[in-house]
């Protein structure tokens, strides 16, 4: 809902404009007001200006409203429409002041209202800014009949050059006298050539008692410009309203007097701005943020783990405490369990293995099983003495040594019955399954030496069959529990 405050001769009047339309309204305003003058000393007046810029000009034309209008703070300029050349586009050489030199009057009223001022418009500006719109004659008399008083506004080439307020004059003939006698004022001052084309009347009111009279002095009329055309409105009061309402050029208040309105109207925009530079903040920062909270929910659940961590050792070197036993000694024995005893390798894994080469060959007879683990740096079957050929024929590509290595030495009786080829088969049959078994490396090989033996072709000193075969063999030291884990998946 907004206020106008219609300032007349008469007196203000407050009215409301609401969706059902303008209505007079007795109680204080509720909004904004603003207030339109309709008062005789509303004037306007034009002015030369030379050619100066920036602050000179700015202080000449307050030097030339003082002047013109000395005894109100009422008063501004009016832009000016471009034309010439683009020296005077940019400083327009002639300038139009309006003033209402009525302070006291109007500073009254302003006193006595409670609400906010929007802004001081004058009915004069109100109507010359309806006499300018486009399809326009360009010399126009506008000409508003209130119900107390006449108001006559005289523009030429788009500009106001007048404005009259005769009250008392209601009557038709009294108004075209009026305004014959205004057009007779503009000839008499050389505004208007007498010979000339007469200007139009823009009449806001009554218009078919009044054409005749001004038929007479060939004054013709116009019909109102748009948005007026279609529907004029039953009182052009409202359509001034209306227009200052939409806070037109022309606004007369000094600052002092609107402060409290402006300050409202920046509020809100301020409040926007604020809040979306405040989203928009939000919004870059959202993925730190996030990663903040990230890293504080990690710290925190290492920090957690780390003091359940600090009350298990507490707890467990407060255990070992109540046995006497010194915590250096506890970990020592850990880790000889740890480095020792839990990476030993499992004798019944690899007697398994070897079990499982000797059972496919039911006619041989183990007579001998030595199982020796053996230290990273010690060689392996090197106790005794090795056949020759064993050395000789020892693989050239020998794998790299394990960290540990198991050493398994075993001989194995022949039947006394047996021939000498069959036994010597035998011989090579265990040597071939034995060498299939994973990681095994044979070292001493009685196979290849009854081979050399055949093939030199000497008597022995006793019989095969009485002779015990030795076997020497390394295999990696894995510990017990990947040792069984092997076992177990070997079909």
């Amino acid at each position: 809902m907004k206020f106008v405050l219609h300032l007349a001769p008469a007196g203000p009047q407050l009215w409301k404009r609401s969706r059902a339309g303008w209505q007079a309204h007795d109680g204080p305003a509720d909004g904004p007001v603003w207030l339109v003058t309709d008062l005789a000393e509303e004037s306007f007046a034009e002015i030369q200006i030379p050619r100066i810029f920036g602050r000179d000009r700015q202080a000449f034309i307050a030097r030339q409203l003082a002047s013109r209008f000395p005894d109100t703070l009422f008063r501004t300029t009016l832009p000016t429409a471009a034309s010439g050349g683009l020296m005077d586009r940019i400083a327009p050489p002639r300038l139009t002041l309006l003033g209402v030199d009525a302070a006291q009057r109007v500073n009254s009223t302003l006193d006595a209202l409670p609400a906010p001022i929007a802004g001081v418009w004058a009915t004069s500006m109100l109507l010359a800014l309806m006499g300018i719109k486009k399809g326009l004659p360009t010399e126009l008399f506008v000409v508003f009949p209130a119900a107390q008083a006449l108001r006559i506004v005289f523009i030429k080439n788009r500009v106001p050059v007048l404005s009259r307020l005769i009250p008392g004059i209601t009557q038709a003939a009294d108004q075209a006298a009026e305004i014959v006698r205004t057009l007779r004022h503009l000839e008499n001052t050389r505004v208007l050539e007498r010979s000339g084309r007469k200007p139009g009347v823009l009449l806001l009111g009554d218009s078919e008692s009044l054409a005749p009279l001004l038929a007479i002095d060939q004054l013709p009329l116009v019909a109102p410009p748009a948005p007026w055309t279609s529907a004029a409105p039953l009182d052009w009061r409202f359509a001034l309203f209306d227009l200052a309402l939409t806070s037109p050029v022309g606004q007369l208040a000094p600052l002092s007097r609107r402060t409290s309105y402006i300050a409202t109207r920046l509020r809100l925009p301020a409040y926007a701005v604020a809040g979306i530079s405040l989203g928009l903040a939000l919004w870059a920062s959202a993925g730190n943020l996030r990663e903040i909270m990230t890293s504080h929910n990690s710290r925190n659940q290492t920090d957690q783990r780390t003091q359940q961590l600090e009350q298990q050792l507490n707890e467990v070197a407060q255990k070992m405490a109540g046995f006497g036993v010194p915590p250096e000694l506890v970990h020592q024995a850990a880790k000889l369990d740890r480095e020792e005893l839990a990476s030993a390798p499992s004798l019944a894994t690899q007697m398994q293995q070897i079990a499982q080469v000797l059972v496919q060959r039911p006619e041989l007879r183990v007579s001998q099983f030595e199982w020796r683990i053996l230290q990273p740096e010690q060689a392996v079957c090197t106790r005794g003495a090795p056949a020759p050929a064993a050395s000789a024929e020892m693989p050239t590509t020998e794998p790299a040594t394990p960290t540990r290595q198991v050493e398994i030495s075993f001989d194995i009786s022949l039947p006394q019955s047996q021939p000498a080829r069959a036994r010597s088969q035998s011989v090579r049959n265990l040597s071939a399954l034995l060498a299939k078994i994973p990681g095994v490396t044979l070292i001493q090989d009685p196979a290849k030496a009854l081979a050399q033996a055949t093939l030199s072709g000497g008597g022995s000193a006793r019989p095969q069959a009485e002779q015990a075969l030795s076997w020497c063999l390394s295999l990696p030291g894995q510990p017990a529990d990947a040792a069984n884990a092997l076992a177990t998946t070997r079909p």
